[in-house]
């Protein structure tokens, strides 16, 4: 095979052209190279979301995952969606009040801790989720895309791994 149709050059080459001759460098030949492929697959994956979303639904990310979070689980407090998320406390507050504002989210009394207050996705919350969530899965498919269906399973176990291992790394709040 000859270099100008060996695959990986081919994709070098398109990575190049696309993202700039730095990118290759800093993807493949720096000591942080694993982590910086992390970080640059998210910011492509969520930036252009996240400003689509933005635009179109006028949802910041916090109010996504505040509204993909209530989905999951009912009646989550902000504290809740801060821990399972990594996003800071002041940035899910805002946006508490302005999905509240909205009538996507209520907010409730806890009758046991007078402080805390359980959040629920409201019917328009859900309506407008069921609208933004196959944005995310549209793009996490054309991400997916050139990994095998053993590939995919693999880079799961990976990340799962990964993630499991975040209590040994990351401090606590």
């Amino acid at each position: 095979m000859t270099q100008e149709n060996d695959p990986g050059i081919i994709a070098a080459k398109a990575v190049a052209e696309r993202f700039g001759a730095l990118s290759l460098t800093m993807l493949n030949d720096t000591d942080l190279s694993p982590i910086w492929r992390i970080s640059f697959v998210a910011n492509f994956f969520t930036g252009p979301l996240n400003a689509e979303v933005l635009d179109r639904f006028d949802i910041s990310r916090p109010g996504f995952v505040i509204l993909f979070s209530l989905s999951h689980e009912d009646g989550l407090v902000a504290r809740d969606i801060c821990r399972v998320t990594g996003l800071p406390k002041n940035s899910i507050s805002r946006a508490v009040t302005e999905l509240e504002t909205k009538g996507l989210i209520a907010r409730d009394t806890d009758r046991s801790d007078k402080r805390a207050k359980p959040l629920h996705l409201t019917v328009e919350g859900s309506g407008l989720l069921a609208k933004i969530v196959p944005l995310f899965t549209g793009r996490q498919a054309a991400m997916l895309a050139p990994l095998t269906t053993e590939e995919v399973a693999e880079l799961d176990r990976l990340m799962g791994k990964i993630t499991c291992a975040m209590p040994d790394w990351v401090e606590p709040d």
